[in-house]
């Protein structure tokens, strides 16, 4: 046996100690990526052929031609996550379409808790589609809040 060990090459010794830690780091990247999702657009703030972007939530529309909004819409589309794909009726409630140089158009959204992305539908990961929605509201659209009436303490 003794003899056997010393025929085996140097690199297949190595491979039977590193074999198990290869599987498991693969086992817990498939895990978390089903559990968490993909995610979209990851790289999108760093794409400089981005020409426009069109930010629309809930019939409210508007349309960015500065870098510095475009960056901010990639990076709020940056926070979703896709998991499988799915079927949905309806249009996003609040919707990105970003514009290339080339002219080609990127469509990223949600509806409920599905994500649309270039023109297919996936199922969102954990609250990434709330989130989504809260993050396009607040850096975009105003927010609007009532004040309560004061009522009248003369008499």
């Amino acid at each position: 046996m003794n003899q056997k060990m010393q025929e085996e090459p140097k690199w297949k010794r190595t491979w039977h100690f590193i074999r198990p830690t290869v599987i498991s780091v693969a086992v817990v990247l498939l895990a978390f990526f089903i559990m968490q999702g993909r995610p979209l657009a990851t790289t999108l703030d760093r794409r400089t052929d981005l020409v426009s972007v069109v930010v629309t939530q809930n019939g409210a529309e508007q349309a960015f031609t500065d870098q510095d909004n475009i960056v901010r819409a990639a990076e709020v589309a940056g926070v979703l996550s896709r998991r499988f794909k799915t079927t949905q009726e309806h249009e996003p409630d609040t919707c990105y379409v970003f514009t290339f140089q080339n002219g080609r158009e990127l469509k990223i959204g949600v509806y409920e808790n599905d994500i649309y992305y270039d023109g297919q539908w996936y199922t969102g990961a954990a609250s990434t589609p709330d989130l989504f929605r809260s993050m396009t509201g607040s850096r975009f659209f105003v927010i609007e809040t009532t004040m309560p009436e004061m009522e009248s303490t003369a008499e």
